[in-house]
């Protein structure tokens, strides 16, 4: 893995997921982190006064933006002491949308990784990118890794991969991973969660596909019945003791939910485990 990007916006799941990316770096060959802020402000912040009646001058509008530019370098320079030492590290300000930073950044610079952090069940509160969270997820190009407030890195011992057994063949894409071999091994958890209505176990045809995909994995297949798939998924991880949890890509992914109408009661219940969006 070459570059991960890294939204910040000083809050502390901002922070969080700060920290998550340095002891990460230390886990996976990784050349470049950038660290992104957005200091946009738009044109009705700028013309109508705030809830104290103050409204900005360009003085302050420019004085606010150059302490975020301090701030951000100053965050740059406490990040290299905790990350490798064999990372290199940029700050990046940008005027635009946070969304549209993202994706110059994403398209100028050909990160391999987003790194975002979720304040769980306050996310819209605390952190301006966790409220994004769900924007970020659903148009960012390459994949997200959501990391939740509480959650403190750890080796990835365990990977839970949620899978309709319909759509196995979407498993070749963990091969695409960047440096996947190395930080998501040495075993994989694949889930299959069936509802009363459409149950399925696995098959002779389920096996053989998924030993296809998955040769150069260790793994363990599981089937589970829950009428909350959510739910399901979060208890199993929970029981399981896994480390990370990888959405898979398309419109049959258990987590087709967490990238498109459910995302936030997903993340508002997941405060335990990083979830990996892949694209």
């Amino acid at each position: 893995m070459k570059t991960i990007l890294v939204p910040v916006d000083f809050s502390e799941p901002s922070a969080n997921a700060l920290k998550y990316a340095a002891d990460f770096s230390k886990d996976i060959d990784v050349d470049r982190i950038i660290l992104l802020k957005s200091v946009y402000l738009s044109m009705y912040a700028q013309l109508l006064p705030s809830a104290d009646f103050v409204q900005l001058s360009t003085v302050d509008i420019d004085a606010a933006r150059r302490e975020a530019e301090e701030q951000l370098k100053d965050i740059g320079h406490k990040f290299i002491e905790v990350c490798d030492e064999c990372v290199k590290v940029e700050t990046a300000i940008s005027e635009l949308p946070l969304l549209r930073a993202i994706h110059k950044v994403i398209e100028e610079q050909k990160p391999n990784l987003l790194i975002a952090g979720s304040g769980g069940s306050s996310f819209m509160d605390d952190s301006y990118i966790g409220g994004q969270v769900v924007a970020i997820a659903k148009t960012s190009a390459i994949p997200v890794l959501i990391i939740p407030s509480k959650v403190r890195y750890q080796t990835v011992q365990k990977a839970l991969v949620p899978c309709d057994f319909s759509a196995i063949d979407r498993l070749g894409v963990l091969d695409k991973i960047p440096g996947s071999k190395k930080w998501i091994n040495p075993e994989l958890l694949v889930l299959n969660i069936s509802t009363r209505q459409k149950h399925q176990t696995e098959n002779d045809g389920h096996t053989t596909a998924l030993k296809e995909l998955l040769d150069n994995y260790k793994y363990k297949v599981y089937c589970e019945e829950c009428d909350n798939t959510v739910k399901g998924i979060l208890e199993f991880a929970q029981k399981h003791s896994v480390q990370l949890i990888i959405a898979l890509p398309g419109k049959y992914s258990f987590f087709y939910s967490f990238t498109h109408t459910s995302i936030t009661d997903a993340l508002t219940q997941n405060t335990s485990h990083p979830v990996l969006i892949l694209k």
